[in-house]
């Protein structure tokens, strides 16, 4: 009781500015509270799921189970924990013949996290869709675990999507030649984890359209778009690719365009666009994203999810850098969460002051 009594006249000295002699005990006591209290301001989690984004985590599961396993019986050989810890079937090898750029593992790892679903809901709200409205999704081969993510989480809110897929794929995306991208979106669907179907898919590469990629390469890519029954263009220069999309929506009229991956169309070529940030953009950044598709998109006022730079994506959402599978909702940093903390630690400092400078 005694202990309790001087914590409460410390509690008030602090915030009243009284003198109050205090037990060595009890000073340490305030001082942890105000630390405890500070950091569970500054990290609080916010991370709650609604039963919507529960729906889209748990498809997301099931399809990475299912084609972990197809891959594992195609193969004869599950890939290694340390390769895919999701056991996601979405992870790629180092280098293959249908490689288009150097990629980084974790990246693709932090990608194939079920919690983007619900990420990908959430920027849906944030731009106003409901049910029955169009997105369309432009996506590389690089990033399956974003592009099924969005998939599906589009599918689940009832969107109209329009598909363009590049088919190439930087280091440990859909490059292994005998599980491409459109291998993986045919077995999806008719498992019935999707239902949407590409427009068109395109070679990828340079000027995506199959530059520095080998001729068998190429072939496989040709065959892999037969086998998914889904046109494959055969465009000769960059420019011809990117008209080839913005003309396809034109038709198609989204409300909203995902962007996945570093497709060469998609982002032109023009270097302004790599200082775009990721994540949901709006014509503010129309003047900074470049001669590409999604800069024509924004200059449309025709708002972007940019699906580029992993842990800048991370950072922003709340998606955690790790690999713990576990269905959590995100933890976004809150600047105003992160200075009240200080605040309050500050405050504490300055009222229960215990020296002096002479």
């Amino acid at each position: 009781m005694r202990y309790f009594n001087a914590f409460v006249r410390g509690i008030f000295s602090m915030i009243l500015g009284k003198d109050t002699t205090l037990s060595r005990r009890c000073n340490l006591y305030l001082f942890m509270l105000a630390a405890v209290i500070s950091l569970l301001v500054w990290s609080w989690p916010s991370g709650t799921l609604t039963v919507e984004e529960e729906r889209v985590w748990d498809r997301i599961r099931e399809a990475q189970f299912y084609l972990y396993s197809l891959k594992t019986q195609r193969e004869g050989v599950a890939p290694s924990q340390s390769l895919d810890p999701w056991q996601s079937g979405l992870i790629g090898t180092e280098w293959s013949i249908i490689t288009t750029t150097v990629g980084s593992l974790a990246s693709k790892q932090i990608s194939c996290n079920p919690l983007w679903g619900a990420i990908f809901l959430r920027w849906f709200d944030k731009a106003g869709l409901k049910r029955g409205d169009r997105i369309a999704i432009l996506s590389s081969g690089s990033f399956p675990g974003f592009l099924i993510s969005s998939l599906v989480a589009a599918e689940e809110r009832g969107l109209d999507v329009l598909l363009v897929v590049s088919l190439g794929a930087s280091s440990y995306g859909a490059n292994d030649p005998n599980f491409p991208i459109p291998i993986i979106l045919r077995e999806l669907r008719r498992a019935g984890f999707i239902s949407t179907k590409a427009a068109f898919y395109t070679f990828g590469g340079d000027y995506e359209i199959g530059a520095g990629i080998p001729p068998d390469g190429l072939e496989i890519l040709s065959q892999s778009a037969i086998s998914d029954d889904v046109p494959l263009l055969q465009a000769k220069s960059l420019q011809e690719v990117i008209d080839a999309k913005v003309g396809r929506l034109d038709i198609f009229k989204p409300a909203l365009v995902v962007q996945i991956g570093g497709s060469h169309a998609n982002m032109g070529t023009d270097d302004a666009v790599l200082s775009l940030p990721p994540g949901f953009l709006d014509s503010r950044y129309a003047e900074r994203a470049g001669n590409g598709v999604i800069g024509l998109v924004l200059k449309r006022g025709i708002p972007v999810i940019h699906m580029l730079n992993v842990k800048s994506l991370c950072r922003m959402t709340g998606v955690s850098e790790g690999v713990e599978v576990a269905k959590k909702g995100p933890k976004p940093f809150k600047f105003s969460r992160a200075f009240l903390g200080l605040l309050f630690f500050a405050v504490f400092l300055y009222k229960y002051e215990r020296w002096a400078f002479e």
